[in-house]
């Protein structure tokens, strides 16, 4: 018959766990810590990333918001003048763009481009144009007298006077997300409207603004 003593060992050896079967269960603890490490970067970027394009999103609806509502101002104008109205036009589109930076006056990293285009000597072109703030940033329908580059190869119909307004803004793309990825990715953001004036006098509008300090269109 077994003894007391040695019923109490085997019962003390099943109660407890030698250290040897401890040790997978360490491990798995160990390589989660370890997988945890790896990914977490991975994760934090993907997030950062995520929140870096939504900015870039509302970045980019904001300008064309300025480009809309300070195109259908300028289309509403029967005479510009400059710098009387020009100026006005450049705080307005600002004003819209706000925080995202700078568009208009000097040292801005934007711009804003308002043009006429109409048909001359056979083409459609850019007839006058004036803008604000970075003048290495170029127009995309082309500069003053250049016959305009128009999306969808439109045709201005003759008498008519077509009114485009341009907002740019450098921006980094990945502003957050680059302080884990390195190499940040710095774009301009732009937008385009193109109105017919409402004018009366459509093709009064194909001269260039009178140089005024006193606005009229925006006064």
């Amino acid at each position: 018959m077994p003894s007391a003593s040695a019923n109490g060992r085997s019962a003390g050896s099943r109660g407890r766990m030698h250290p040897v079967a401890r040790r997978p269960r360490a491990s798995r603890r160990g390589s989660a810590a370890v997988e945890l490490g790896l990914i977490a970067p991975v994760l934090l970027a993907l997030a950062l990333a995520g929140t870096d394009l939504v900015n870039t999103l509302r970045a980019q609806m904001r300008l064309e918001a300025a480009a809309m509502q300070l195109g259908q101002v300028v289309s509403q104008c029967s005479r510009i003048t400059t710098p009387g109205d020009t100026d006005q036009f450049w705080s307005f589109a600002q004003r819209i763009v706000g925080s995202l930076g700078s568009v208009s006056g000097t040292g801005a990293t934007g711009a804003v481009i308002v043009s006429a285009v109409a048909q001359s000597g056979g083409a459609t072109r850019v007839v006058w144009q004036h803008r604000s703030g970075n003048t290495t940033t170029a127009s995309r329908i082309g500069t003053a007298g250049a016959v305009a580059t128009l999306p969808g190869a439109l045709v201005v119909p003759t008498g008519q006077t077509l009114m485009v307004t341009e907002i740019y803004l450098p921006r980094d793309s990945w502003s957050l997300a680059s302080a884990i990825m390195g190499g940040a990715n710095r774009r301009v953001l732009n937008a385009m409207t193109l109105f017919l004036t409402r004018a009366v006098d459509a093709p009064a509008l194909q001269q260039p603004p009178a140089a005024r300090t006193q606005p009229d269109c925006t006064a």
